[in-house]
């Protein structure tokens, strides 16, 4: 498929994004009005779509809202001030969850599978299984249980799946895609141009899904402390370098853009604004992100990440590197997690740092929580750790740490619970009752 074929698909998912949200943002997310479920197309088309879809569900309205809550940045007007004040609803993202299953979601991943398998194309499948777990592991991350397992099944009303099950099943998948990567044949032509990130390199994809498994058997190591060990054997094999992030990379032209200056520049401007946490804590090291990430006056990003082609960092070498140094030091080898984070650091641009015991855990979470800015990995990694322990903005509520179920899934499947029957927190994420180093986690616990 050629440049221009590519990106006019891709247009379409900005589409459904900008026009969603000419009504309200909150309300259509940039997934629920995305068309882009091609029926006769090739499946590299579909590929670029699900792509697409994937970079919605990574970089649109989760990310902005869970780093709001993260207090990376702060809600400043019209809707954001109920997500800063944690007003969190069944109408808070509707169109996300539908989003895992139609317009590039499950449907097409499916349809593409099922032929890469019919033509032999074993790249093509184990490229379109990255996808597959990574779009429903984040969905397990920001929902709990969901509808996989008997997914596209014409089940009435198809059960849930214990959140626990589809992180399980997730890995199944991703492990399925590292087998197909590594098999050759004159069949296995990959998605190729389709392919908008890494241009059908197998050994790019085979490091995402190694970074891939890293993420997700963290995201269960509050409830399964040996899932740090799986990590950091993922880690070892996963992303080394940014020129293998996974990111999604926009054209610039109109409906081809960077969510997040769509909706900060296009659409909300001054709906969001940079976090006093996050402010506060690169000045008070120097740390030379502050004029990478915000503008001279902290006032909005900066121009680069603002800028309509900016490169959104999904899954990167530095999570990784952090992910290994973690694991590394929950495991007991605190010299290898010493030397993964000065690595990551020396990546960022930082000096390195000499601390041991408390203190380099402290150190290795302090620069998770930097390296992951406009990332859910950042939320994901407060439910598990308590970590910063940041004081809510509202006195006597807790931080949310689910979203819930979208209205319009739970008025057509009756296995949804309605709103109040739902859980506040999901099976991987028990409320902790300190942060690592014993203080009163005041953000977990009411």
């Amino acid at each position: 498929m050629n440049t221009a074929k590519r990106f006019a698909l891709l247009g379409v998912l900005a589409l459904a994004g900008t026009t969603g949200a000419c009504n309200s943002f909150l309300t259509g997310g940039d997934l629920s009005t995305n068309p882009s479920t091609p029926v006769t197309a090739a499946p590299q088309s579909r590929f670029a779509a699900v792509q697409g879809s994937l970079w919605a569900l990574l970089s649109s309205d989760p990310a902005r809202l869970t780093s709001v809550w993260t207090q990376q940045f702060e809600g400043a007007g019209i809707q954001y001030g109920p997500v800063n004040d944690y007003v969190n609803d069944e109408t808070t993202t509707g169109g996300f969850e539908a989003g895992l299953y139609t317009g590039g979601g499950l449907i097409d991943i499916r349809e593409i599978e099922t032929e890469a398998r019919a033509s032999g194309d074993s790249l093509l499948l184990g490229q379109t299984q990255v996808l597959e777990g990574l779009m429903f592991g984040t969905g397990a991350d920001l929902f709990g249980d969901l509808v996989y397992s008997q997914a596209l099944t014409n089940t009435p009303n198809a059960p849930l799946d214990n959140q626990l099950d589809v992180y399980a099943a997730v890995q199944n998948v991703l492990s399925d895609a590292l087998v197909n990567l590594a098999a050759t044949g004159p069949t296995n032509f990959g998605a190729g141009s389709s392919d908008l990130v890494y241009g059908g390199d197998p050994a790019a994809w085979t490091a995402l899904a190694h970074t891939a498994k890293a993420r997700f058997f963290l995201h269960t190591a509050e409830v399964n402390p040996a899932a740090y060990a799986s990590a950091l054997a993922e880690a070892q094999q996963g992303i080394m370098d940014p020129s293998g992030d996974y990111k999604a990379v926009w054209s610039g032209s109109v409906f081809e853009q960077n969510y997040w200056y769509q909706f900060d520049f296009v659409q909300r401007a001054g709906y969001i604004a940079p976090g006093g946490f996050l402010v506060n804590l690169l000045q008070s090291t120097s740390d030379p992100r502050l004029g990478q990430y915000f503008n001279a006056d902290q006032s909005d990003l900066s121009d680069t990440r603002l800028s309509p082609t900016f490169a959104q960092p999904l899954v990167t070498a530095n999570e990784n590197l952090l992910i290994w140094s973690e694991a590394a030091y929950r495991t007991g080898a605190t010299g290898p997690a010493l030397t993964e984070l000065n690595a990551e650091r020396s990546l960022a641009g930082v000096g390195p740092v000499a601390a041991a015991g408390p203190a380099l855990l402290r150190a290795i979470l302090t620069e998770k929580y930097i390296a992951e800015f406009q990332n859910i990995e950042a939320w994901n990694d407060y439910k598990r750790t308590c970590f910063p322990n940041f004081t809510p903005t509202v006195p006597g509520l807790i931080i949310p740490a689910r979203l819930f179920y979208d209205l319009s899934e739970r008025q057509t499947n009756t296995s949804i619970p309605a709103p109040q029957d739902q859980p506040s927190r999901n099976a991987n994420d028990p409320a902790n009752a300190t942060d690592p180093f014993g203080n009163a986690c005041v953000g977990q616990t009411p």
